[in-house]
């Protein structure tokens, strides 16, 4: 590793050398890229005033003023990419067309000099040159012979690093950004022709690396997945540009990872929040897909990648059932978590990933997941990111019959330190009107733990006391939306042997904060208090950090983080409460309904039936079961 990162660094020394053996620079590109995807006109009318908008950020942005120095890394690759040429191609105006030109020109002229800033960073790097040949049409085909000759020389120089950074040793999404470069250099300068067969080899030994064999991509992230399938279309065509074969390797993977990709979207045709990802756009998900294949069909099988899909009626389930990926800086600890939707509803969801790296910290512990989590403590064990636990293990069966799913889950990640299993299963009714599960740890003794159920912003939930049966009340709690095109709809939120509360929340999905709230069920029978205090020590090294740098960097933004992740609720008094004043002990007995929709039909009925209840308690020290119903209520 450190002979290559010493190859690589003389590689990228002699490309600071004046261009020598490179033939002669091109007037004009040899073929015309054009960029496939669509901008946002809005964006690009504020860009010609010179504004840059980017999430809840409007920068300057016009020759001679790129920003400040204040500014994130993630602001000043957007920045320096060029990616918002698409916005300013978007609104066609000439206007639009001279801001662009006199923009790049003013880069190319006042370009930086650090070679260590993040403007060359290989991802910017790469982005850069594939956004200017891809909008050279746009901006560049009507100008004079002198920006010509400028650009070209400048193309040539950016291409230079980029072919230096072909010695990837770090398989992650971002080499295949470098190699659709590379491509783009090679078919638009003649004489670098020759560099196609050495990217073509590159390219299969990435796919090798990052694709497994279900079309997953390494990273889990439904975000990156997009990502990844957009590279990967914009290197076809540029196969088919020059009329050569692409290799057998790209078309499966094309094929596979749009399936994957399919799979991890909602009704509302966005992305499902799991290991750092947002929602993202639906109509850019659907372009990018179009393009990448002509099949239309979901991936159903995602077990190597760690994903369990559940589609019933138009109500989808997704759950996470892997362990998080390795090559990632942030890692997700939210092993068994959901999201459920309605047609095109979000009910219950994820946090997502915040924009601050404090906040992306934050969000990354198994509290801003949908998912139960023990004595404070993450779900999986890490050391300096990495696992600490190589022994962590997450197993899942999905069985579907009639059109009702069965899912079992469970993972290991607190035996060491508590002697814990954690089982978790769904069970989801053929019409998507019926939503139920249930969470046992089973250890020696009890311990605390808090099961959270993170709602949409849109969705409002209100607790209410409700007589199901004769005289005999129940708390509940009624989740409602009125949607566009799904109507109004009521669903109940129905718990047992536990206490139930709604809690603040917050809600990344869109990339910008929104506040919502969630469920959090507690389990009701705990170990004694002096037990609850000395668990509560156990919280990692990396746990108190990561809390500390959230406080101190939020004391800025007026953070609710603690509120939220980290509330008085987590203190020992709150597993001293009278259970008494928990009215919801047992599941009621409409739950424990018949069906003919799963063979399973005695399983689910003896895991959801109110009469089961009392012979769990009395085997309460060896096995904790907390069951809820999610139901429409028409």
């Amino acid at each position: 590793m450190a002979f290559q990162e010493m190859v690589k660094k003389i590689r990228l020394s002699l490309v600071r050398l004046p261009a020598i053996g490179y033939g002669q620079i091109p007037e004009v590109p040899a073929y015309i890229l054009r960029d496939l995807w669509t901008g946002n006109s809005v964006y690009g009318m504020h860009l010609v005033k010179g504004e840059f908008i980017y999430q809840d950020y409007v920068i300057s942005l016009y020759p001679g003023q790129w920003g400040d120095k204040n500014l994130s890394c993630e602001i000043i690759g957007k920045l320096h990419g060029f990616s918002w040429l698409r916005d300013m191609r978007e609104l066609g105006t000439e206007n639009a067309r001279l801001a662009a030109r006199n923009l790049v020109t003013d880069w190319i002229g006042n370009s930086p000099s650090s070679y260590d800033s993040v403007v060359y960073r290989p991802i910017t790097l790469a982005d850069r040159i594939v956004n200017w040949l891809g909008f050279y049409d746009f901006f560049a085909a009507s100008a004079e012979k002198y920006f010509h000759q400028q650009f070209m020389r400048r193309i040539m120089k950016e291409g230079r690093y980029v072919v230096a950074m072909l010695l990837l040793d770090n398989h992650t999404h971002e080499n295949f950004t470098l190699l659709k470069a590379a491509l783009a250099l090679a078919l638009c300068m003649p004489e670098q022709f020759d560099l196609i067969p050495k990217i073509s080899k590159f390219l299969q030994s990435e796919l090798a690396e990052q694709i497994l064999e279900d079309g997953i991509h390494i990273e889990r992230n439904p975000e990156i997945q997009l990502y990844v399938l957009r590279d990967l279309t914009e290197i076809r065509l540029m196969y088919q540009l020059i009329n050569m074969r692409p290799p057998s390797e790209l078309i499966l993977a094309l094929d596979n990872v749009s399936r994957a990709l399919r799979a991890l979207r909602h009704g509302d045709g966005r992305l499902a929040l799991f290991n750092g990802s947002s929602e993202n756009e639906a109509h850019f998900i659907d372009r990018v897909l179009s393009n990448s294949t002509q099949k239309r069909v979901a991936m159903t099988d995602m077990k190597a990648g760690g994903y369990i899909r559940c589609f019933a009626n138009r109500s989808t389930l997704l759950i996470d059932s892997g362990v998080p990926p390795k090559k990632v800086d942030i890692k997700y600890l939210g092993a068994l978590s959901f999201e459920f939707s309605a047609g095109k509803q979000r009910l219950i969801v994820n946090c997502g990933a915040g924009g601050s790296s404090a906040w992306r910290s934050a969000l990354a512990g198994t509290a801003a997941h949908s998912v139960l989590k023990l004595s404070n403590t993450e779900s999986v064990l890490l050391e300096d990111n990495q696992l600490k636990d190589l022994n962590f293990k997450v197993e899942s069966i999905h069985e579907m019959t009639e059109g009702a799913h069965w899912v079992e889950l469970s993972h290991n990640g607190w035996q060491k330190a508590y002697g814990a299993i954690y089982h978790r299963k769904f069970y989801l009714s053929a019409d998507g009107q019926d939503l139920r599960g249930e969470e046992t740890l089973d250890f020696d003794q009890s311990y605390p733990f808090t099961i959270r159920f993170h709602l949409h912003p849109s969705v409002k939930v209100e607790e209410k006391l409700v007589e199901i049966r004769k005289n005999e009340k129940e708390k509940i709690f009624v989740l409602s939306f009125q949607h566009p095109q799904e109507g109004k709809q009521i669903w109940w939120f129905r718990f047992s042997d536990a206490e139930g509360k709604v809690e603040n929340s917050v809600y990344f999905g869109e990339k910008v904060r929104l506040a919502t709230k969630q469920i959090v069920l507690y389990n009701l029978h705990q170990s004694k208090k002096s037990d609850v205090e000395e668990n509560r020590t156990s919280i990692t090294k990396f746990e108190k950090q990561d809390k500390q740098s959230v406080l101190n960097e939020e004391q800025e933004e007026g953070s609710d983080y603690v509120a939220i992740f980290h509330n008085q609720n987590d203190d020992a008094k709150i597993w001293q409460r009278n259970t008494a004043d928990h009215v919801s002990v047992g599941m009621p007995e409409d739950l424990s309904e018949k069906t003919s929709e799963i063979q399973r039909q005695s399983e689910i009925n003896s895991s959801l039936n109110h009469s089961n209840i009392k012979n769990i308690q009395n085997d309460k020290e060896k096995i904790t079961k907390i069951r809820w119903a999610l139901r429409r209520k028409t």
